[in-house]
């Protein structure tokens, strides 16, 4: 299976330091968070050959991950993909058009999953059930800076929504908490001709969950997988602290264990 790791944004909300330094190199555990992505799917859900998207300023991310040759297995191959203009995720999604027959995972440079193991069930769910899509999520309480979804009793999806209002997300909440995409996607190549006939949509750029929306209606099957462990996000300050923070934790419990 082959990954796709959109990796082009300009992680605005990280300014001054992504002027030079792309947030997909931030380290998180003493690891780039984009190690952390391509472990995830290299290790966990089978992935190997992996397109990186970038744009202008990610030339470190080239430096630093190479061709994938540095890999213990010596069985992973990467490559890249330049996006001249950072349009959104279904944008830089499409990018990879003519590169791609087959299931693929779309998996954000900026986040991951911990405990990793999570995502193998992902993509056995794909394998297994055949849908047009399978797509992570995870709970939290504010759904204003995240697209949200909406799923039927048996895990598919009814409905998504990019970044709305408190007010418009009314209908989403279940319990106290809302279901949250995590920018992980398993996709059937049949997504670009999606893509291709998705108008622009929040901050003028072409987002994915749009794409979905268009797939809904022509009766697609979308899976909805809810993750049980942390989705980690660096896509701000306060969120680094927080990963970092987790980890720490993490250690401490695990040093509590052993004693």
């Amino acid at each position: 299976m082959i990954g796709i790791i959109p990796a082009a944004g300009s992680g605005t909300r990280m300014y001054p330091f992504t002027k030079a330094n792309p947030k997909e190199l931030f380290p998180i555990e003493r690891r780039a968070v984009i190690d952390h992505v391509i472990e995830s799917l290299h290790k966990y859900m089978g992935v190997d050959k992996i397109l990186i998207i970038v744009g202008s300023h990610k030339g470190a991310i080239i430096d630093h991950v190479g061709s994938g040759g540095k890999d213990d297995s010596n069985d992973l191959s990467i490559a890249y993909l330049f996006q001249e203009e950072r349009l959104g995720l279904a944008h830089a999604i499409y990018q990879a058009k003519n590169w791609i027959s087959e299931d693929f995972i779309v998996h954000a440079g900026d986040s991951f999953i911990h405990p990793k193991d999570e995502l193998k069930d992902a993509v056995n769910i794909q394998r297994k059930e055949k849908p047009f899509a399978t797509i992570l999520v995870t709970e939290l309480e504010d759904p204003t800076h995240h697209g949200i979804v909406k799923v039927d009793n048996k895990n598919y999806l009814v409905d998504t929504f990019e970044k709305p209002t408190l007010e418009q997300a009314k209908s989403y909440k279940v319990g106290n908490k809302y279901l949250a995409l995590t920018a992980i996607y398993i996709f059937s190549p049949e997504i670009f001709s999606y893509i291709e006939k998705t108008p622009k949509g929040v901050k003028d750029e072409y987002q994915i969950t749009d794409s979905i929306k268009l797939a809904l209606k022509d009766g697609k099957k979308i899976r909805v997988v809810k993750i049980k462990g942390e989705y980690i996000d660096i896509g701000n300050w306060e969120s680094v602290e927080k990963a970092n923070e987790f980890f720490r934790n993490l250690k401490k419990e695990e040093k509590d264990v052993k004693k």
